[in-house]
């Protein structure tokens, strides 16, 4: 008996062969990626075997050959006569998986498997869902490999933006490397867009900035209105919830949506993001640079810490309908409303570039830290509000 386990074409590759209770002078095998051939010879007598297959990717387990005096092929029904002695070749079980055609709803399961960054996942989900929209073709494997240039051309006629052209081409990008699609047109593309976005920084670096001034009166709105909002004893309304994101904007930096959207208010550590009222931490396990570990804030605001006491066992902030924020948008979305049209990056920037202006080295450590951004980013994306009064 010979086995030989896991035949597979399109990898050409063979996990096992085994044998078992019979001598074997010789044994031969050649495998592409449609045919599997195979020569034994036992006792003087050779015996050929070969196995064709149309598809590209196939398993077959071979489990049994036996030598005996006729051949017969299960499931394959086709007969091999040599100029030699004839036997039984018996192949059972086999399993072959059949080439489906990749749907977009597969695609958001591996980019969901692949990618942890919720906000990274949705626009890589929202781009793909936008291509397969528009170019209506059902199997996204074949979308990828027959209608490069076409998507290129879509997405960049589609956009203004360099860097949301660049942003879509990489969500693109990242199916085709899931799908083990190898395309250097892509790959080029991206790097174009990279080279280009980051001439036009430097190109308008100056032309963007905007008066210190203009900066100062952001940071002075939000501290009025911080002050407008007050601290309502009773329950963990909304507005409280904006009260203490408020403090810890102004007092610690401006950290990302995706920092603050499902972030609980406890007394002990947790695996989530978190804020420990008894160390009087802020834990975000969950960030952009996560990948360096996670990033720890001190509160040493006494009354900001008792503030968040009220929210104990909840989480930072809710919508009107005491619900978790699905998204960094939804929450922006209420932001402005609340705040005259002010996204949390504007406050954001604000800060930054009063932070710069100060030139206080250890503070702009803080906010390196805490905002989670380099030196280099804070000056070159963040500093916008440095041009003299």
């Amino acid at each position: 008996m010979i086995k030989i386990s896991n035949l597979n074409f399109q990898n050409q590759t063979i996990e096992t062969i085994e044998v078992n209770g019979e001598t074997v002078d010789n044994l031969e095998i050649k495998l592409t990626k449609t045919k599997f051939n195979i020569v034994i010879v036992k006792d003087g007598k050779s015996i050929k075997k070969e196995i064709k297959k149309k598809d590209a990717i196939v398993d077959l387990v071979i489990e049994e050959v036996e030598f005996v005096q006729e051949v017969v092929v299960k499931d394959i029904k086709e007969v091999v006569e040599e100029n030699i002695e004839v036997v039984e070749v018996v192949v059972e079980d086999i399993k072959e998986e059949v080439v489906k055609p990749v749907t977009l709803a597969k695609i958001k399961d591996l980019l969901k498997e692949h990618i942890p960054k919720k906000n990274t996942l949705d626009s890589y989900c929202r781009t793909m869902e936008q291509v397969y929209n528009y170019f209506k073709v059902e199997d996204i494997h074949e979308l990828l490999s027959t209608k490069e240039k076409n998507i290129i051309h879509y997405l960049e006629e589609k956009y203004q933006s360099i860097s949301t052209i660049k942003s879509k081409l990489c969500a693109v990008y990242k199916v085709y490397k899931l799908l083990n699609i190898e395309n250097e047109l892509f790959k080029n593309k991206i790097e174009h867009y990279a080279y280009e976005q980051k001439i036009n920084q430097d190109k308008h670096k100056e032309l963007n900035k905007q008066t210190t001034q203009d900066g100062n009166s952001i940071i002075e709105y939000f501290e009025n209105k911080l002050a407008e909002l007050e601290f309502q004893e009773d329950n963990w309304t909304q507005q409280n919830q904006l009260y203490c994101i408020l403090k810890i904007y102004l007092t610690y930096g401006v950290l990302r949506p995706s920092e603050i959207l499902d972030c609980s208010i406890t007394e002990n550590d947790c695996e989530g993001n978190h804020i420990n009222v008894k160390t009087k931490q802020i834990v975000i396990h969950h960030h952009k640079n996560d990948r360096k570990g996670k990033k720890i804030i001190d509160i040493e605001n006494e009354e900001l810490v008792e503030c968040l006491r009220k929210g104990l066992g909840k989480y930072l902030v809710l919508n009107q309908n005491d619900a978790l924020y699905q998204s960094s948008s939804a929450f922006t979305k209420m932001f402005k409303k609340e705040f005259n049209d002010y996204t949390p990056y504007c406050l954001r920037k604000a800060v930054s570039s009063a932070y710069i202006a100060e030139g206080d080295v250890e503070k702009i450590k803080t906010l390196e830290h805490n905002q989670g951004h380099s030196l280099q980013v804070i000056l070159d994306s963040y500093n916008v509000y440095s041009k003299a009064s």
